[in-house]
């Protein structure tokens, strides 16, 4: 039994740097396409697919069904399930569409933007396409194989990325950044087919499989696409499309760190909080992975936020310069977020997923009543400040869910964050004051400069980090775990180089 378990993990760990290399990766191909893109391109073209891809998010978010999560259960999936699953995923698909080609026309209305009528009809094959894939391709998932999907996933988006930058060089138009969105996964449908060929058959005599994945689900998908979109759905009546296209990049930009960090460490944090549930240490250890995800976290966010005129000047151009301020604005947002990523593992863990749609609901009852006063009063800079206050509620109402999942007071959950919060301050004072050299110049002088106060920035971070540890008088803090990985790594890596000589 103890071979077993010690297999699984191998296993698990291996499935693990898989999906989050991949994700990484893709990622990294994602956000060079988007400097390539954003060269050739300007914010006017940007804001404008931003505009009709708004509505495609919110739809397809909304009409979400884990089907894949579904099969995964059944230990030995049938043809004739596979079968349904391909019937309801091209249902669902090919309702998307037809809503999206429905409403292309009446969003152009009220937008007052005929040129996205038919950009929306054509991206809306984008959700059909996804439809379509081979559901089959579940079967690596259920023996913890993830390279074939992350080898698909990364192949996509270099084709696409490719073929984006191919014409946005050519003709300058933003029917680039719709290519790319539809060849994503055209290649990914095509690819699903390479590896897990199946029998085409319409069928839904296995739908009481995949019925109880539907209700909560679907009612937890319409707020968090709430959540997640009203700002762009709301901006485009109220301002033009070059400064939504900025609010869009700016938006894009600081949700990158939380999609390839935070997003790969759910399941890990949910397994980890099981575990130590079971043994009788859940606050302790809830208390330290907050605080570690707030280390991670927290000196990107303060680095974007402070350094983002240098970033958008060196990545984008200066056409986009506006949206430095708005980076500023939605990093600091993103700071009052952090606290709150590890509740829905915690949530999920101790099997009350109703709390995290809770959360949701109460999210979406402040956001839309603010973005809307906010954005028809200031535009995007409204938008960021209601993004600001409902961030803060989210994180109000998250500490609360956590004191009473796990009876952890307010006051130990921000004790947890006080040294990291004391060391981003301390540095953030520092990078603040060295970006103000950063005078810009040649791409190769502006580089160098950002290097170096980011080298900067980075040791003073990590310096306040390991001082306030060594002035605490509690070894319980995430500091200390993260301080005692680094001596036991570097240990270890001493250790190897004496063995090798």
């Amino acid at each position: 039994m103890a071979a077993d378990n010690g297999a699984l993990s191998i296993k698990t760990a291996k499935a693990g740097v898989w999906s989050v290399g991949a994700r990484l990766l893709a990622k990294s191909i994602d956000f060079i396409a988007l400097i390539f893109l954003a060269r050739f391109l300007g914010p006017g073209d940007f804001g404008l697919v931003a505009m009709a891809m708004t509505l495609i998010f919110i739809v397809e978010a909304i009409f979400e069904l884990p089907l894949g999560a579904a099969l995964t259960r059944v230990p030995d999936p049938t043809p004739r399930m596979y079968e349904t699953a391909f019937t309801l995923s091209s249902l669902r698909g090919i309702v998307i569409g037809t809503i999206l080609v429905g409403v292309a026309w009446p969003l152009a209305h009220f937008y007052n933007e005929p040129r996205i009528t038919p950009l929306i009809i054509a991206l809306a094959f984008a959700p059909i396409l996804r439809g379509l894939a081979s559901p089959r391709l579940v079967q690596f998932a259920k023996q913890m194989d993830f390279r074939r999907q992350a080898v698909m996933d990364v192949l996509s988006k270099l084709i696409a990325g490719v073929a984006s930058i191919s014409v946005a060089g050519l003709t300058h138009s933003y029917w680039a950044i719709a290519l790319g969105t539809i060849l994503t996964p055209t290649v990914l449908m095509v690819g699903s087919y390479i590896l897990a060929p199946m029998r085409l058959r319409l069928t839904l005599k296995d739908w009481p499989l995949f019925a109880d994945m539907v209700g909560w689900n679907i009612l937890s998908q319409i707020l968090i696409a709430l959540n997640w979109q009203i700002g762009r759905l709301t901006l485009p009546r109220f301002v033009d499309t070059v400064s939504f296209g900025r609010y869009a990049m700016a938006s894009d930009l600081t949700s990158i760190p939380f999609q390839t960090l935070i997003a790969p460490l759910g399941f890990p944090l949910t397994v980890a909080f099981v575990t130590s549930n079971e043994k009788g240490d859940l606050k302790s250890t809830y208390l330290k992975a907050s605080g570690a995800v707030f280390i991670l976290m927290v000196p990107i966010f303060s680095f974007l936020g402070i350094v983002s005129k240098p970033l958008i000047d060196l990545f984008l151009g200066q056409k986009w310069e506006g949206a430095a301020i708005l980076l500023t604005g939605l990093a600091v947002a993103s700071i009052i977020e952090i606290p709150t990523q590890g509740m829905p593992s915690l949530a999920i863990a101790l099997n009350q997923s109703r709390r995290i749609t809770l959360r949701s609901l109460v999210q979406c009852l402040a956001i839309i009543p603010l973005t809307i006063i906010g954005v028809s009063i200031y535009g995007v800079y409204g938008a960021v400040v209601a993004t600001g206050l409902v961030a803060f509620i989210v994180l109000l109402m998250s500490m609360l869910t956590v004191k009473f999942l796990i009876s952890a007071s307010l006051r130990e959950q921000i004790g947890a964050l006080t040294g990291p919060l004391l060391a981003a301050m301390i540095s953030g004072v520092v990078l603040y004051l060295a970006a103000q050299f950063i005078n810009g110049g040649s791409p190769v002088l502006l580089v160098l400069q950002i290097g170096v106060v980011g080298v900067l920035y980075v040791s003073v971070y990590v310096a306040s980090i390991y001082l306030l540890a060594l002035r605490s008088k509690s070894t319980a803090g995430a500091e200390h775990l993260i301080i005692s990985i680094a001596q036991d790594t570097l240990a270890k890596i001493r250790k190897s180089g004496r063995n090798g000589e």
